[in-house]
């Protein structure tokens, strides 16, 4: 594994360079970084090789470019970066060629040096491997019937340093990718050495240890990495779990994480979703795939959307806000801009559709889990 050229394109150095050719191919893995100034054999090259070159000895000689650049595509290299230093831009027919093998072609300022660009790269890839074996230690802590000792042997295995106490966090953004988070959040927060980022499926998990901090003092920590998050921007969820007093509840924590970002991906009016204050949704977010739920659901949300698709009513938006205002009619009168008379009018209603006029206390519980369940199907 490694990492794509349009990873590579982000990093310190690579992230001046002008692609000039092969946009279609910046999906390519990168595994290898090198220089290659004179032509070579074929032999040299690995599938995945990305070279660095001024073209000094090819800087007049455009035949030999593309010869260069098609034996560079034969061997299944994932990309070429040509500092100005002779050749500010390179002839039609190699870009063409390039475009057509789908093979990056980029120029990049002289100023950056060679070595800073093999060494940003090269730490890159060497992290993309270690996110690999970190995530293996993840799915490993999460499959059934593993001991505490085995828990907290493999947790030690991602980070030697982890203290006693863990919170987990795990965090998903729509706009950005998993290596942009992790590089965003590395930038904006002082993270201590008991503390991990680990990329994770699509999104990241934030590993938080902690020793004999008060809670205050834990709380103030879990803020700062809410600011930061907050201040990447763009559409994002963010699950964080209880906090567990013993290092081999660290599955427990990441299940927790992973639930409430789930909540939150699910209910999509919260940005962060703590699992203590789930509430049911800890037990529907369980069972939202079991037939008898949705079957639960479909009996009383489909008789309020048929009668408000037959008659052009809002009866489900009330029925929704009511139970989002814990059903407080006031509270949801303001909350829709409506006269208390008038939610009052469609509850009377929705209760006739359901027949469920003669209840009071039950009517709102069955409504209320229906409409989260209704969430968490949407």
């Amino acid at each position: 594994m490694g990492i794509t050229v349009k990873e590579a394109l982000k990093l310190k150095g690579l992230d001046r360079a002008k692609l000039i050719a092969g946009e279609k191919g910046l999906d390519r893995f990168i595994k290898r970084v090198s220089v290659i100034e004179c032509p070579e054999s074929p032999e040299l090259f690995t599938e995945g090789d990305f070279f660095i070159t001024a073209f000094f000895a090819l800087k007049e000689d455009v035949d030999a470019q593309l010869s260069m650049i098609q034996a560079l595509v034969d061997c299944g290299c994932s990309g070429l970066c040509v500092i100005d230093m002779y050749l500010s831009d390179l002839s039609e027919s190699v870009k063409r060629l390039a475009d057509k093998a789908c093979f990056p072609v980029m120029i990049l300022p002289n100023v950056v040096p060679y070595a800073e660009i093999i060494t940003n790269v090269m730490d890159a890839i060497i992290q993309s491997k270690d996110d690999i074996i970190n995530e293996m230690h993840v799915d490993t802590m999460l499959l059934p019937g593993k001991t505490a000792r085995e828990i907290y042997e493999t947790a030690k295995k991602i980070n030697a340093r982890f203290k006693e106490k863990i919170v987990a966090a795990f965090y998903e953004n729509v706009v950005f990718s998993a290596e942009d988070i992790l590089r965003k959040l590395k930038n904006r927060t002082d993270l201590p050495d008991h503390w991990s980022l680990l990329k994770y499926k699509s999104g990241v998990l934030v590993l938080m240890s902690f020793g004999n901090e008060s809670k205050k003092g834990i709380d103030l920590r879990i803020d700062a990495i809410i600011k930061a998050v907050e201040g990447i921007g763009g559409k994002y969820r963010l699950g964080i779990s209880t906090l567990h007093e013993a290092l081999s509840e660290i599955n427990m924590c990441i299940k927790e994480a992973l639930l409430a970002c789930d909540a939150a991906r699910a209910m999509q009016d919260k940005n962060i979703v703590f699992y203590r204050d789930l509430g049911i949704y800890r037990l529907l977010m369980l069972l939202k795939n079991e037939p008898e739920l949705k079957n639960y659901m479909s009996e009383i949300i489909n008789p309020v959307k048929e009668y408000d698709r037959k008659y052009r009513t809002r009866l489900l938006e009330t029925m929704i806000s009511y139970v989002e205002n814990d059903g407080d009619i006031a509270r949801t009168a303001k909350a829709l801009f409506l006269h208390v008379n008038t939610i009052r009018y469609r509850i009377e209603k929705i209760k006739e559709i359901l027949h469920m006029e003669h209840m009071v206390g039950g009517f709102y519980e069955q409504i209320s889990i229906a409409v989260k369940i209704h969430k968490l199907c949407r």
